[in-house]
């Protein structure tokens, strides 16, 4: 039978069902989803594209490259490499610089609070200002432009002289800023490490703790560290 231009309807109340001697091979509708092509074997494409996928909604489906692209993944490893060496002297290779507001004096420099290791209260362990209680910071410059999605802080190993009123910014060029993350403050940052998620879709290089208020004369931090999405 010739039909010019027109396919070959199969209508059935259950589907069309493929077999290779007693294997199903596929289906075409089922008695549940009339639109649904089951597979029972290996699809081998041939070297063939699949295209058209939709924006996958469960955890089983297949997603386009498009979509993968455009979903990174988050890095579980802190991205700011230790930034003091042996000498005290700073690790100036990884691309990373670190500044702040103020220091108290050469022992308490920002660029401790991004050891990745601490070496005990005081000189060479942590970052303290030097008697600012409002409107300080500390930075990190970044050697590319990054997303990032959670900052690690820990305060003074002494658990005094607390940051409390603060926020986590975001520039690309060390001039403008914008708000990443903010807490319903006050938030101490004290002598135990604390997490805290941020969320954004936008990429930077430089990233500040600006403090609004803290405690007593020489408020600082111990550690600080970034945590990014994959590219």
């Amino acid at each position: 039978m010739y039909l010019p231009q027109q396919p070959v309807t199969l209508e059935t109340d259950h589907g069309f069902l493929v077999k290779t001697g007693n294997d199903d091979v596929c289906q075409l509708g089922t008695a549940d989803d009339s639109s649904e092509i089951v597979f029972h074997k290996v699809l081998r494409m041939n070297s063939n594209a699949i295209t058209n996928l939709p924006i996958p909604t469960l955890p089983h489906e297949a997603a386009s490259n498009l979509y993968v692209d455009a979903n990174a993944r988050k890095v579980l490893n802190g991205y700011i490499p230790p930034l003091r060496s042996q000498g005290n002297r700073n690790n100036i290779k990884a691309g990373c610089v670190a500044s702040a507001s103020s220091q108290l004096a050469a022992n308490y420099k920002s660029s401790n609070a991004f050891n990745n290791y601490y070496t005990g209260p005081g000189p060479g362990g942590e970052w303290a200002s030097n008697g600012e209680t409002r409107d300080l910071w500390i930075q990190i410059k970044c050697p590319d432009m990054v997303r990032i999605w959670k900052v690690v802080l820990r305060g003074r190993e002494t658990n005094t002289q607390r940051i409390y009123r603060w926020k986590i910014e975001g520039s690309t060029d060390g001039e403008n800023y914008t708000t990443l993350y903010e807490p319903q403050n006050p938030v101490y940052l004290g002598n135990e490490v604390q997490q805290f998620l941020i969320d954004t879709r936008d990429k930077f290089n430089h990233f500040r703790l600006f403090c609004f208020q803290a405690e007593g004369s020489n408020p600082g931090l111990s550690y600080m560290q970034l945590f990014i999405y994959s590219d």
